[in-house]
């Protein structure tokens, strides 16, 4: 039986990467004893699947601080100061700091994901008072809000008094907010997302196509965060050529930004088993690694072939495995043959039986619900698949 090798000593010691190995949980999942040695046995890196969201932050409806007297405090904008809610993601850091205090010399990190996103973000957040039944408030406030929700989250965890600093190496700052669908050669020349399933997000509701929202929000984030902490902005449909090319102009823009610093792409990588091709994926890699320091594939998974019902089972397994082989050949070798600083890979789920691909989801990269899904390098039983083989043996 061939010998089972840790991802994370794959892509230490055998390959040109040298960075992360990473994997997306829920924190609920590291409560089952085989998932956490499937975590800690594979990965050294976590990112919260929803946990560090603003949805999950923030809550579904306002919470404010009241002072001694029972009124609600107000900031220097008049609006009520928000009581932001860490718990779920703080279970995750708390998992992660008491493995670390044990295993000195194999410690696991976390890329924060994700502060700006237009999804999983409450509406009452764009409001005037926090209420969803008022106007929209200012450019201005929204950008003042911005900063002081960046400050307080990147405050949280890498504070002076946080028992969580030196924790989170990278955060993704900004989330999918390229969309080609929405080109308009006048109004939106740079592709910026106007809407989501069928209506216009907030954020374009108050800034009308201005990318003020994502250059700014890289200003706060490099002004919040220890400047070893790594800021990226992140997107799916990472090779399509037009969204590439839209991509590179944002990146092009914050990077021109000043006070703003970028230092890489994250490439969400949800693929399919017959598209992209390898060749799509190393053109767009080298293109972002031509304007930003770092690439990390963030989200990775595969999605089954279009064919597949489920009645070959062992066939499927075969193909995935070596598409697996195909498409880390190629991370490999754009890291060691041209250089380029591919710093990490996630996983997004850390067993088929855990993907968010299991379920119908119109989200971008997601899947539609009409064949069965087994996109991750170990299966239902957290067992390694020739997905895995795919990975190691590249």
């Amino acid at each position: 039986m061939k010998k089972i090798i840790p991802i994370k000593e794959r892509f230490a010691r055998q390959s040109a990467i040298r960075g992360k190995a990473g994997v997306a949980v829920m924190s609920d999942a590291l409560k089952d004893e085989k998932i956490r040695r499937l975590v800690t046995t594979h990965f050294n890196s976590i990112t919260c699947e929803n946990e560090m969201k603003p949805e999950s932050i923030l809550g579904k409806e306002p919470s404010c601080q009241v002072d001694s007297e029972g009124k609600v405090c107000l900031d220097e904008m008049g609006d009520p100061v928000l009581k932001l809610d860490f718990s779920g993601a703080d279970r995750i850091m708390d998992f992660i700091k008491s493995y670390n205090s044990g295993h000195p010399d194999d410690i696991i990190r976390v890329r924060g994901h994700v502060l700006v996103w237009h999804s999983q973000t409450p509406g009452w957040f764009f409001r005037e008072g926090y209420d969803e039944r008022k106007p929209y408030v200012s450019r201005e406030k929204m950008l003042r809000r911005l900063e002081a929700y960046i400050r307080d989250v990147i405050g949280h965890y890498d504070g002076a008094e946080s028992p969580y600093r030196g924790i989170i190496y990278a955060w993704d700052v900004v989330n999918e907010q390229i969309e080609p669908d929405d080109f308009d050669p006048e109004r939106n020349p740079g592709c910026l997302r106007v809407t989501c399933n069928g209506s216009n997000t907030d954020w374009y509701n108050i800034f009308r196509g201005d990318t003020d929202y994502i250059t700014r929000a890289f200003v706060f984030a490099n002004r919040y965060a220890p400047r070893e902490v790594k800021l990226f902005y992140n997107d799916y449909n990472d090779v399509e050529p037009v969204k590439r090319d839209a991509v590179c102009g944002l990146l092009r823009r914050i990077k021109d930004t000043e006070g703003a610093r970028i230092d890489g792409m994250g490439m969400q990588a949800h693929y399919h088993m017959e598209e992209p091709s390898a060749d799509l994926i190393r053109e767009a890699v080298e293109k972002y690694s031509s304007i930003v320091e770092e690439i990390q594939f963030t989200e990775f998974d595969i999605q089954s072939s279009r064919d597949y019902d489920g009645s070959d089972r062992e066939k499927e397994l075969m193909r995935e495995g070596e598409r697996y082989r195909e498409i880390f050949k190629t991370i490999y070798s754009l890291a060691q043959e041209a250089g380029i600083r591919i710093t990490g890979v996630t996983f997004w789920g850390t067993h088929d039986r855990a993907s968010w691909l299991q379920d119908a989801s119109a989200v971008g990269g997601g899947a539609d619900g009409s064949r069965p899904q087994m996109p991750l390098p170990f299966d239902d039983d957290c067992r390694e698949k020739p997905a895995y083989w795919g990975i190691v043996d590249a």
